[in-house]
């Protein structure tokens, strides 16, 4: 979910009180088996990404499968200079099977109201100031009640991470799936932590998002890890000095960091502080290496390291997320845009998609 949570701290008991929201019911039961691959959640993409010459809007009358992604085509010259208005365009959601259905308009930029589940079955949308869940498996739609805000999908697909916000206070809330009961959690905000993953919908991760002393980059990320309840807590560290080899990055500075996947992990993007050559002009300078360092949530074992094409030129790759053990990478190269799996293991890509120009794309638990 592409959403910068400030931050949470956890303390106290979380309360148990809950309590069922309205629901449309589904004429059947549409449980499925969560995926764990990419290759399970994206294998239905067609070669070619394009939106439909003649798009059909999401129907609410029968299931259509899981989604594997929602993509929106940012077209460069729809902004309104004079006006500053940020264009609403299309998103399109494509499912399991490669079919597309239209679901509404949203700006290109800093607005978030659409977004897939880990597992692809739960699409959440934000319509008329309100949250809706709409289980795609199912006809099934559960409304979040007015007030909370979508913050963090659990890992498993099974709940939502809700924020309200009380005066200058913010309470969260678990939103479970497919009930749509609603749990409290005694959770207190920080501005110095971030939010990284709401584990199985019980133990939520969080870091502290900030340079180290006299502003000198962290040498390592230290991730909180903490029970719902406020007990059992525990840490895992990501490394974000790498010395192993030539060409390795050193005094590494973490501008994203996300978490998610099957098993759980957090993947953090490093690149190194460098100094611009004298006299050198900006425009000319060499982007800095980036690489991808993992850790595995629950054995505090490293999940591995992808080192990405730095941006150059038409060139370059962007970590959109996970998906099972991968990682979701967008490409551009000369010949266009491309969206892959990289195994953290090896490091290998493999193409699952070509993209339009412009594209825009939201993978599931982002």
């Amino acid at each position: 979910m592409a959403v910068a949570l400030a931050g949470l701290l956890i303390g106290g008991a979380a309360g148990v009180t809950a309590w069922r929201t309205s629901a449309t019911r589904s004429p059947a039961s549409a449980d499925v088996a969560t995926p764990v691959t990419a290759r399970e959640l994206l294998a239905g993409l067609p070669d070619r990404l394009l939106p439909p010459a003649t798009p059909t809007a999401l129907p609410t009358d029968r299931a259509v499968g899981r989604g594997s992604l929602l993509y929106q085509i940012n077209d460069p010259d729809s902004f309104t200079a004079a006006s500053g208005d940020l264009p609403r365009l299309p998103i399109y959601l494509v499912t399991t099977s490669g079919d597309q259905f239209s679901v509404g308009l949203a700006a290109t930029t800093g607005e978030f109201s659409q977004a897939l589940s880990p597992d692809g079955r739960w699409f959440a949308q934000r319509r008329d100031r309100q949250w809706w869940i709409r289980d795609l498996t199912g006809i099934t739609e559960r409304a979040v009640p007015h007030g909370y805000e979508l913050r963090q999908w659990s890992t498993d697909g099974r709940a939502l991470l809700l924020g309200q916000t009380t005066g200058a206070a913010q309470a969260y809330t678990a939103f479970t799936l497919p009930g749509g009961e609603l749990r409290p959690l005694a959770l207190h905000a920080t501005s110095d932590r971030r939010m990284l993953a709401f584990l199985d919908g019980r133990e939520l991760t969080t870091v502290e998002f900030t340079l180290g002393p006299n502003l000198q980059p962290r040498r390592q990320l230290t991730i909180a890890i903490q029970n719902v309840d406020g007990r059992n807590a525990r840490s895992v560290s990501i490394p974000t000095t790498q010395q192993v080899g030539p060409g390795d990055i050193r005094n590494a500075l973490v501008p994203l960091i996300r978490g998610g996947g099957d098993p759980p992990t957090v993947w953090a993007l490093v690149t190194r502080q460098e100094e611009a050559p004298t006299g050198q002009p900006k425009e000319t300078q060499a982007a800095p290496p980036l690489t991808l360092i993992g850790v595995d949530l629950r054995s505090g074992q490293p999940a591995g390291r992808i080192d990405l094409v730095a941006p150059k030129g038409d060139e370059g790759e962007e970590f959109l997320g996970l998906a099972g053990t991968e990682v979701l990478l967008q490409r551009r190269t000369a010949d266009g845009a491309e969206l892959v799996a990289a195994d953290p293991a090896t490091g290998q890509r493999r193409a699952l998609t070509s993209l339009p120009d412009y594209a825009r794309v939201i993978v599931p638990g982002d």
